[in-house]
């Protein structure tokens, strides 16, 4: 009896709580992580085998959202029907347009006004929590001293900030970009400490590599459990590359981060430059397979005073041998004058060519310059990077998400905030860059759209010019089978003649040999008259032979250049066809 391993003693699929189908055939694994073996069927993940996962380490399920008619909307005064209705971002774009979702607790997060999931339900297909995903406001220091001191190294990570996010995407199909599991600043200091006190001294590399890698395992393991799907990009490493002379290892070959304006990087402190990877490594050993791993940076573009595209390229490549990075983020600050977008996406170019990741634009930031007509400047701006971006696209450069970092200009959550980057205005009112981003993804879609029509159109005569050659061939091959049938005819008949003539011709050489003794001189006469005959006949047939020769010949030259006549008129045809259609364009 055959036993399908794929099921477990329940009878139950175990990859299937996570998303994932069980395989039906594959039998090798591509990839095995902590919850078990994976392997791929009609290019879609499977899970094989049993699950690895000890049963006594089950995440912790989801603690209860908060209701949000117990929070204070903000925005609760905002008319938004302009907004929840007509265009929509996420389903004109051919990337997964996103948004970033500001506050620096759940109290002032974009996700606790009704008003504004309503807006990113309609406009958007993922969302980047900008702080509360990173380790300082997930980790619970004093938790995490009560579980040392029983005994327990392991950290303490508190999910309530976000679990409210994660339910909203999740029953609501959209997606959320993990940002940032390693990160030199927005993680606590005492994380990196021994008992996790902030004044005691940084643990040994092996406590720190033990502590990234509970943390690492508890994070992923809770939203893929509890939220499977949902969480499927993770910004493994963030701004690992550092250019200004005094703050960088240079003798790693891709300017490792060691210092931020002078402050350490508490994990080169530790591990040096092995952080990266070690992060990559333990990301990879608790992701699900169909979740990307990506390296997150600024300034992606620049080269002086170093070239940190390079850099990048060069640490990618580093992680590629190990198969740990999927992709690299382009955070994508751009000011009024720098970048110029030539070298923004000359740097984009670089990247992709170099490496063949994908790219994720991550925190999409356009700075307007200043004066009266700010928002219509803006809008040029926003529709000249969208433009450009859309051609690489267009040329097949993968491109799979751009997320715009944050959602109003003067959130309502801040007392203050003079932001006038993002698509909508205090009042969730649609801004000219949002407009302008609108049309140009509607001229792209009208525009792949009337390529493909023409490319249908261009197929579907090539196939007909294709079948008319065909049918051409048939005639030409009837016609010279006819030809070949009429001339193999004549010719038969004239070498019949022929071989009639040598028949009588030899008969009269005999009876010359015969009749020579009795009758000499007639005889002479006689055969000399036979022979001029047969020489004369003989002529005949030949000249006859070339005479349909050259018929033969001449009926398949007419029939050749018949048909060269018919092709080149459908190529002409063809030519004039395409002509038009560029001029209608």
């Amino acid at each position: 009896m055959i036993i399908n391993q794929n099921i477990t003693t329940t009878g139950e699929c175990w990859s299937e709580k996570f998303g994932i189908p069980c395989c039906k055939e594959a039998l090798m694994p591509l990839r095995t992580t902590y919850d078990g073996g994976w392997s791929q069927e009609n290019g879609e993940w499977c899970g094989l085998g049993e699950s690895l996962r000890p049963i006594d380490d089950i995440p912790p399920p989801a603690t209860p959202v908060y209701k949000l008619k117990d929070m204070v909307d903000p925005a609760a005064d905002c008319d938004i029907s302009d907004v929840i209705h007509g265009d929509s971002l996420g389903q004109e774009a051919p990337f997964r347009f996103g948004v970033g979702l500001y506050g620096n607790d759940l109290a002032m997060s974009t996700i606790t006004s009704e008003k504004m999931r309503k807006v990113i339900k309609y406009q958007f297909n993922s969302m980047t929590y900008t702080n509360l995903m990173n380790p300082s406001a997930i980790l619970d220091q004093q938790a995490s001293i009560d579980n040392i001191m029983n005994g327990n190294e392991d950290p303490i990570l508190n999910f309530s900030n976000i679990v409210d996010g994660l339910d909203f995407a999740y029953k609501n199909g959209l997606n959320i970009r993990g940002h940032a599991l390693v990160w030199h600043t927005q993680v606590p200091e005492w994380f990196f400490r021994d008992g996790y006190y902030s004044n005691t001294e940084f643990v040994s590399r092996d406590v720190m590599e033990y502590r990234l890698d509970s943390y690492i395992r508890k994070f992923l393991g809770f939203v893929q459990f509890n939220y499977p799907g949902t969480v499927d990009v993770w910004d493994v490493v963030n701004e690992a590359i550092e250019i200004t002379d005094g703050q960088y290892d240079e003798t790693t070959g891709w300017y490792t981060r060691t210092a931020n304006n002078k402050t350490p990087n508490p994990w080169y402190e530790i591990f040096g430059p092995d952080y990266v990877a070690i992060a990559f490594r333990i990301a990879r050993k608790y992701a699900l397979p169909n979740v990307k791993l990506i390296y997150n940076d600024h300034n992606t573009f620049q080269i002086q005073p170093h070239d940190k595209t390079q850099a990048i390229i060069d640490l990618a490549n580093i992680l590629q041998q190990e198969n740990l990075i999927d992709g690299i983020g382009m955070q994508s600050y751009i000011g009024v004058t720098w970048p110029n977008l030539d070298d923004y996406f000359n740097g984009l170019e670089r990247l992709i060519t170099s490496t063949g990741l994908e790219i994720q634009i991550t925190e999409l930031t356009i700075t307007p310059p200043i004066g009266d007509n700010w928002l219509g400047a803006q809008a040029e701006q926003y529709y000249e990077y969208f433009n450009r971006l859309l051609s690489y696209i267009k040329n097949g450069y993968n491109i799979s998400s751009v997320t715009v970092y944050g959602l109003q200009d003067g959130y309502r959550f801040y007392t203050k905030d003079s932001t006038k980057t993002r698509l909508l205005d205090h009042d969730l009112k649609k801004k000219p860059n949002f407009n302008a981003i609108i049309n140009v993804l509607k001229n792209y879609n009208e525009a792949v759209a009337s390529d493909n029509i023409i490319e249908i159109s261009e197929i579907k005569e090539e196939e007909e010019n294709k079948k008319i050659k065909e049918k051409e061939k048939e005639k030409e091959k009837i016609i010279d089978n006819d030809d070949e049938e009429k001339g193999e005819k004549e010719v038969k008949k004239v070498n019949e003649k022929e071989d009639k003539i040598n028949v009588h011709t030899d008969i009269n050489n005999d009876s010359e040999d015969e009749n020579n003794s009795e009758s000499e001189d007639g005889s002479e006469s006689e055969n000399d008259s036979d022979m001029k005959m047969a020489v004369k006949v003989k002529m005949i047939v030949k000249k006859k032979k070339i005479k349909v020769k050259r018929k033969l010949n001449q009926i398949k030259s007419q029939i050749k250049n018949q048909n060269q006549l018919r092709v080149n008129k459908i190529k002409k045809t063809s030519i004039i066809k395409k002509r038009r259609v560029k001029m209608k364009k």
